[in-house]
């Protein structure tokens, strides 16, 4: 793992919210600060040449607590598998396998319409990656996470020791995080894409909860699957965990939500210091409680 992490942006992730913002996404004033929600509120234009319309269809009505879960998500992941120079998707194959295998996306979320809406993704991240209010707008986001990568350095050498222990002895197969930033997107959403050995932490706020929480997942995972039977036949409701997380409340539903509340409980440990060494037994024991 590199021995220091740092915030950073990516262009093409900056350039999905930047057109999010057009179509009316609000979501970027939870919890920021009046001058930076004002400052975001400047960028936002009544007419602009970009490709915005294709955006729009962003929002969707299958998770009430985030309408823009999990298609925004779905364009984060989608901008590693294209090449802007060419505006062509590469390995879409891959691309493809890695949506339709997700287990927190449903069936009817990653259906054909999804697809036909995609596969337009590259033309509309090239409009507005050339778009100069979106330039603008870039320029001023460079700054911003600059002042970021300041505000946040103590925090970052923490996490980066608390990711050192979970390679060390949970065997991840992560060697490299990414902090990436966007101060449009919503502050409580946060989603990870794994890209090669690289883990992509993508969140509109800097939370060291939330970057533990995701970098806790992938190694997680393994061992749920591992009880995956038991899970299933457990028709628990687990405490905090929204409904979304269900799905459409299948056994694959009760896995994912089930992995989203153990996560929540091993993060919490390891933010205290408490970090267990044996993940098969700590996922026996969360079990053993509503069995």
């Amino acid at each position: 793992m590199e021995k220091r992490i740092s915030i950073h942006n990516i262009p093409e992730i900056s350039a999905i919210y930047f057109a999010l913002l057009q179509c009316g996404y609000d979501y970027y004033s939870f919890e920021k600060s009046n001058d930076l929600k004002e400052t975001i509120e400047n960028f936002r234009k009544e007419k602009t040449d970009c490709m915005v319309s294709f955006f729009a269809k962003i929002k969707q009505n299958t998770c009430d607590v985030y309408p823009y879960w999990p298609r925004a998500a779905a364009l984060e992941k989608a901008t590693f598998f294209i090449d802007c120079s060419s505006i062509q998707f590469k390995d879409f194959d891959v691309y493809q396998n890695d949506i339709m295998t997700a287990s927190n996306i449903s069936e009817a979320e990653r259906n054909q319409d999804f697809w036909d809406w995609v596969k337009d993704f590259p033309s509309a991240l090239a409009s507005i990656l050339n778009c100069n209010c979106f330039q603008d707008y870039l320029n001023w986001e460079n700054k911003w996470v600059e002042e970021q990568n300041h505000i946040w350095k103590n925090d970052l050498n923490q996490i980066q020791q608390i990711l050192d222990f979970c390679a060390t002895h949970y065997a991840s197969p992560i060697h490299n995080v990414s902090i990436v930033l966007n101060p449009i997107k919503c502050a409580y959403s946060a989603d990870y894409h794994i890209h090669g050995n690289r883990f992509f932490f993508c969140s509109g706020a800097f939370r060291p909860e939330s970057v533990i929480h995701e970098f806790l997942h992938p190694i997680a995972r393994p061992f749920v699957k591992e009880a995956k039977d038991t899970i299933q036949r457990l028709h628990t409701r687990y405490p905090g965990i929204d409904e979304s997380y269900y799905l459409s409340g299948d056994g694959d539903g009760r896995v994912n939500a089930f992995e989203e509340y153990i996560v929540r409980c091993l993060s919490a440990d390891v933010l205290a210091g408490n970090l267990p060494l044996n993940l098969t037994s700590f996922v026996c024991e969360i079990l053993s409680r509503f069995s």
